[in-house]
């Protein structure tokens, strides 16, 4: 019986210890971003990270992601138009590093 007593006290502090690092550690969630120049001027920057010759017309909204310290995430939804005159909607994922605010295209594609 007292083997058993020790086993299940084990095993529940194992639960909490598990629980309580799922607490710890939350995951970064998206919030919305306010500032519309940096916005514009990222949008413009991915824009020609992708060298297909769009044009901004638009940003739509644009929300961040802080990394935690090392930097943080913008994911931009943007109108922008093609050498031929047509518009597309697109969703362009740019990181800036914090420190030295050297930026990285994550991701560009249509918007869905």
């Amino acid at each position: 019986m007292r083997m058993r007593t020790t086993s299940l006290l084990l095993a529940t502090g194992v639960i909490v210890a598990v629980i309580c690092a799922a607490v710890v550690t939350p995951t970064p969630r998206w919030k919305s971003s306010d500032d519309d120049l940096k916005i514009e001027e990222l949008a413009k920057w991915a824009l020609a990270e992708m060298k297909q010759g769009l044009q901004l017309i638009n940003v739509l909204r644009c929300e961040e992601q802080d990394q935690g310290g090392p930097g943080i995430i913008y994911r931009i939804m943007l109108d922008a138009l093609n050498r031929t005159g047509g518009m597309g909607h697109f969703t362009a994922d740019v990181y800036e590093e914090a420190a030295t605010k050297v930026r990285t295209l994550l991701y560009f594609g249509i918007a869905r």
